[in-house]
């Protein structure tokens, strides 16, 4: 349960307050877990960004999601640049945008709720 929003606030406790907490993310559609995750995320420190291919991020597709979270500004413009400049195709989600990829419907995990095994889509459903 090292997803919950219980566990990540003692990471956020223990971090610098200019330090990065960075989760790598592995679903496929209809990416449940990976948006309760982000969401979970969200409620504990003031700023999460999300990377990913399009494919993931239509929430169709899935596979790897990296999660940067931290109560200082992340540079999304610095982070899109240096994932292009390495020919990856992810694309980096943050603020408004990333809030409506993950949706009112996400959950919030908590150590007295967090049904992970439930959320997680092991294959891809396409």
């Amino acid at each position: 349960h090292l997803a919950t929003r219980d566990a990540l606030a003692d990471v956020r406790r223990t971090l610098a307050d200019d330090g990065v907490y960075v989760a790598n993310l592995i679903d496929h559609g209809p990416l449940s877990f990976a948006r309760a995750e982000v969401r979970t995320l969200a409620t504990v420190f003031d700023e999460v960004a999300l990377a990913a291919t399009p494919d993931a991020l239509d929430r169709r597709g899935g596979g790897n999601l990296v999660a940067l979270a931290s109560d200082a500004p992340l540079d999304l413009e610095a982070w899109s640049r240096a994932l292009e400049e390495r020919g990856t195709g992810w694309e980096v989600l943050g603020g408004a945008e990333l809030a409506r990829w993950t949706g009112d419907d996400a959950v919030v995990l908590t150590d007295e709720f967090a049904p992970t095994d439930q959320l997680l889509t092991p294959y891809p459903t396409g």
